[in-house]
């Protein structure tokens, strides 16, 4: 018998199986299917084998790509957070620095203020002994300029607060920028994971 005609008539005995224990078969049978076996090994084995390999090759790459790809997104992560870190560290020390100024001028500013009130008030007095059909006239004037003075004082502090409150927001706005950008990195991370695409 050809090798032809043996694959014909095994064929249908490899597509449809018996769905009997071999143990409850004869023993020709029994025999039979280890031919069967036997010519199936011959038939795909190689092929059987090489698929494998190749399968096991792809998903070592696969696992090995993964890995890279986590390892780089990682040391960019934390590249990034210590970049961050190191910027919010610098606008921090600047915004003390920032207040210690101002601190510093506004305390300036008061002993200044406190020094022109003393002499106001000393040429007043003088004034007053020395012109005294004036000193209502006087008095007005001395008044309205140190009225003058404290509204520039009060303006001058509201500048200064108004601008340390901004140094402040943007402080806290640079802190949110950094939360929604680890918010992204990690959404990119997980679609690059799941295979999504990124656009």
């Amino acid at each position: 018998m050809s090798t032809e005609a043996a694959d014909t008539q095994v064929s249908p005995l490899a597509v449809e199986p018996s769905s009997a224990p071999s143990h409850f078969l004869p023993a020709d049978d029994n025999a039979q299917n280890g031919n069967l076996e036997k010519i199936r090994d011959i038939l795909f084995g190689a092929q059987v084998r090489d698929h494998d390999r190749r399968f096991s090759a792809l998903e070592q790459n696969l696992v090995t790509e993964a890995a890279a790809l986590k390892a780089e997104l990682t040391k960019r992560f934390d590249s990034l957070e210590a970049f961050m870190q190191q910027e919010v560290a610098v606008l921090s020390s600047r915004l003390q620095q920032e207040q210690q100024v101002r601190g510093e001028a506004l305390q300036q500013l008061g002993r200044d203020l406190a020094s022109l009130g003393a002499v106001v008030e000393r040429k007043a007095a003088d004034l007053t002994q020395q012109t005294g059909h004036s000193e209502r006239t006087l008095r007005q004037e001395v008044l309205d300029h140190v009225a003058a003075l404290n509204h520039t004082i009060r303006s001058t502090q509201d500048q200064l607060s108004d601008s340390l409150n901004r140094s402040v927001a943007d402080l806290r706005h640079a802190k949110t920028d950094r939360t929604a950008l680890a918010e992204l990195l990690a959404e990119l991370s997980h679609k690059l994971q799941q295979g999504l695409p990124t656009s």
